[in-house]
């Protein structure tokens, strides 16, 4: 089974305006809500694509019934830790085609919710994969803050594998406990080793050294300008979907690659044709207001194009 977790999920309040502006009345022209965290979506992708999964987290109030409600009605298995704070609204504004979000910290998550979500998790046993994604909110305890390590301890003393798609803070920590995958952005790889780095070759041994630490497969994105894909001994490269139809939407698209690789992994176990896979469900989603459906992402799948740069 296929476990994914997120530890602040979100109502995600999407408005478009024509101009922002500032210190005035602004007229919304359209305006969507929908479940928001990372590792949410890489469920609703899977579920696209025909792989169940079980969604757990924590969830509270009208926007954790939200959350669990829009799930339940696309057919994913949910089992949240219900807490008694409610769950946050994040707002994305788009403008001319650009996108400002204004996130909110999230609830303060007590201990004894804390003890439930691990004490759940610690169901996982070897052939399951946990997707831990997104950031962590404000804890009760100051010493649940490193809850990531702890649940990675759960998954991996059962054998199972786990995915890790978090703030850069937390991730080499992880790394080191061998994940089958992570996924961060060119930021992440300059905040975590401490670089500037002005062209996408440069970011080829930040990858390998992400392996080299422990990390199965690693991706590397860097937006409309594709991504990298690093296996024990090769490097791979994603070429720009060329297609007619215009980018609208990058929130989810990093969650989208995770579904996409991870849905074909655990399928047929090929590296390349899972990183395959991922892209297309990334530039599928690119392409949409919400998230791809699996038959976009397979439109998308015969335009993708990867070379091998190692």
């Amino acid at each position: 089974m296929i476990y994914t977790v997120t530890l602040n999920p979100s109502i995600d309040l999407f408005v478009e305006l024509k101009n922002l502006n500032l210190g005035q009345q602004n007229d919304i022209l359209a305006e969507r809500s929908l479940p928001g965290g990372k590792a949410l979506n890489v469920s609703r992708i899977l579920s696209s694509l025909r792989i169940p999964t079980i969604a757990t987290g924590f969830v509270g109030g009208f926007q954790g019934e939200f959350i669990t409600d829009w799930l339940t009605k696309e057919n994913i298995s949910t089992n949240f830790v219900k807490m008694k704070n409610h769950n946050r609204t994040n707002i994305k504004i788009f403008e001319n085609k650009q996108e400002t979000m204004i996130n909110f910290p999230g609830p303060t998550i007590k201990s004894d919710e804390v003890d439930e979500l691990v004490y759940y998790l610690s169901r996982v046993r070897e052939g399951d994969t946990i997707i831990f994604g997104g950031s962590v909110p404000p804890m009760e305890d100051g010493l649940d803050n490193d809850i990531y390590t702890r649940l990675v301890s759960v998954a991996t003393a059962n054998g199972a594998d786990f995915v890790a798609d978090v703030p850069a803070r937390y991730l080499l920590d992880m790394v080191k406990q061998k994940p089958l995958l992570v996924k961060p952005n060119g930021e992440d790889i300059e905040e975590i080793f401490n670089v500037r780095i002005e062209k996408k070759e440069d970011y080829i041994p930040y990858g390998k050294k992400l392996v080299d630490m422990g990390a199965k497969y690693v991706i590397i994105s860097f937006g409309a300008s594709g991504s990298m894909f690093f296996t024990e001994d090769e490097v791979y490269q994603s070429k720009t979907v060329e297609d007619d139809k215009e980018i609208i939407n990058t929130v989810a698209c990093r969650d989208a690659m995770i579904a996409g690789f991870l849905g074909t992994i655990v399928r047929d176990g090929d590296p390349v044709e899972s990183y395959r896979m991922s892209v297309a469900s990334a530039s599928a989603t690119a392409r949409v207001l919400d998230l791809a459906s699996r038959d976009e992402i397979m439109d998308i799948l015969s335009l993708v194009e990867v070379e091998k740069l190692q």
